[in-house]
């Protein structure tokens, strides 16, 4: 380890979290996930004003969704290159404003290309503002990086579910051109994020690039990736198989179904805050390992129960789902020195591509053998899940100085 590395490495180590900056960050993160999970809320709207198809609605939030997968690991990488912290601020703003022209192009100019322009131009807010802001939690978080970020991803849940209510609220009483005043929060969160970019300056390293093992760090990023997508796999993939099972085997309404995949997000949300506070004092490798047992033991309970106890055992299985994401990010972070943009860009954008293929397979596995066999795959996945945890470092790699030359 250089002497430059060996600085900040104490540095970060020895620094106390940043109320402040950390607060600033957060909030700004669940304004921008607001106007994300709202967008859906306007579909059926925007299908009459311009007489859309169900594959054309669907196309809008298609639009936004790719964008973002796409553009984070991007916008990820230019930020590491190029030190950009202005990329969050700017990303909160722009993310907005694309959701507050949704109304103009479709009410005010009528045209749908418009629409998809203005969710492009929000998603593009989107994946500017993540990498960034995920790069910053990392600075003000001193050494507790799997608390900061945990913070960070349960504002973020905080703000997917506020989304859909701000904007059924918004058109109950003012319709679609109401919308715009949702695209206003941003104004006031990316104003406080300005006013804190001086704590969110990334150490300068002169030059030197501190890496890990070049091999061992692709191979962990690789190795952190798949068990990324196995896990979000299987919350993915309950939010989609829960109403289809239930409404096949009993015949369930969808307000009960509804109920169940409210709790999964409830309960997803609290995992999230707590997770990196108890992997700061257990370790990264028994938090990550053992949620998945009680996730495979909680769904077991789950799919074999009924009433309470069904619903209680829902919940259980949502948080400790929830629990490895924030550690996911940080351990690839920590694979990836000197690259937590790219880092998060990663985990937040391109995994979720390999995501959405793994739950269109399990569509298939439905479609050939069945809704059981579909759900008997997703309650077992948790034991891959915990298999693939153990074989994780419990700490941070050891970072050296590239060779010269």
């Amino acid at each position: 380890m250089t002497s430059v590395e060996a600085k900040i490495e104490t540095t970060t180590h020895t620094e106390p979290l940043k109320a402040l900056p950390l607060g600033a960050i957060v909030v700004a993160h669940a304004s921008v996930d607001i106007q994300t999970s709202a967008l859906p809320i306007l579909l059926p709207q925007l299908l009459l004003a311009l007489d859309l198809n169900y594959a054309l609605a669907a196309g809008i939030v298609s639009a936004n969704a790719v964008m973002i997968a796409i553009a984070q690991p991007l916008f990820g990488l230019l930020g590491d290159r190029r030190q950009l912290r202005w990329l969050a601020p700017v990303g909160v703003l722009v993310c907005g404003a694309g959701l507050a022209l949704v109304p103009v192009a479709g009410l005010g100019l009528h045209s749908y290309a418009l629409v998809i322009a203005a969710v492009i131009l929000s998603g593009l807010g989107s994946a500017a503002f993540h990498p960034e802001a995920l790069a910053g939690v990392r600075q003000v978080s001193g050494g507790r990086h799997s608390t900061g970020s945990s913070i960070f991803f349960f504002f973020g849940n905080l703000g997917f579910a506020l989304g859909p209510i701000l904007a059924g609220a918004l058109l109950d009483t003012g319709g679609l051109p109401a919308i715009t005043l949702l695209g206003a929060i941003p104004i006031f969160t990316g104003a406080l994020l300005l006013s804190q970019q001086r704590a969110y300056r990334r150490p300068h390293t002169d030059g030197t690039s501190g890496v890990t093992k070049r091999r061992a760090a692709v191979g962990l990023v690789v190795y952190l990736m798949l068990l990324i997508i196995v896990r979000q796999t299987i919350s993915s993939g309950l939010t989609t198989f829960i109403p289809l099972y239930f409404h096949e085997r009993f015949g369930s309404e969808a307000a009960a179904t509804a109920g169940l995949i409210s709790v999964l997000s409830l309960a997803s949300t609290i995992g999230t805050l707590f997770s990196g506070a108890v992997a700061d004092r257990l370790g990264r490798r028994a938090v990550m390992a053992g949620s998945m047992v009680v996730v495979l033991g909680a769904l077991l309970t789950f799919i074999n129960t009924s009433g309470p106890l069904q619903v209680a055992a829902l919940a259980v299985a949502g948080a400790a789902l929830s629990a490895p994401w924030t550690l996911s990010v940080v351990m690839v972070q920590d694979a990836m020195p000197g690259q937590p943009g790219l880092a998060s860009g990663l985990t937040l954008g391109t995994a979720y591509s390999g995501i959405s293929l793994a739950v269109y397979a399990l569509g298939l596995v439905a479609d050939r053998f069945g809704l059981a066999l579909t759900m008997t795959v997703l309650i077992w996945l948790p034991a891959l899940a915990a298999v693939l945890a153990l074989g994780l470092p419990n700490r941070k790699p050891q970072v050296v100085a590239e060779p010269a030359g």
